[in-house]
């Protein structure tokens, strides 16, 4: 899966967004806990969005234990698309903002 499409869904730019505030990375239930959704998201949602974001190259998951704790991949991004990931989370927070 591309890195396009993978980042095209709100649900996971959000979950992104978080990840990269987060140095020690976070779980999915830590992630959806930060995330301002309309409703609540099944478990096996957010599973699925990560495993779309990894499988894309986008995140890197590690466990501890019995939990998946996932961080954004920024320096193999960077070196692969410079300044991609920056210009699409700018781009999305100001259609979040609504400008």
């Amino acid at each position: 899966m591309g890195i396009l499409h993978a980042l095209s869904d709100p649900v996971r730019l959000s979950i992104v967004a978080e990840l990269r505030k987060a140095d020690d990375g976070l779980n999915c239930v830590e992630t959806t806990g930060r995330l301002q959704l309309k409703c609540a998201m099944p478990k096996s949602t957010c599973s699925q969005h990560y495993r779309i974001l990894r499988e894309s190259g986008i995140i890197h998951s590690e466990r501890r234990g019995v939990e998946l704790t996932s961080k954004v991949r920024r320096k193999e991004l960077e070196g692969r698309f410079p300044g991609l990931l920056d210009a699409i989370l700018k781009a999305w927070r100001r259609d979040q903002e609504g400008g």
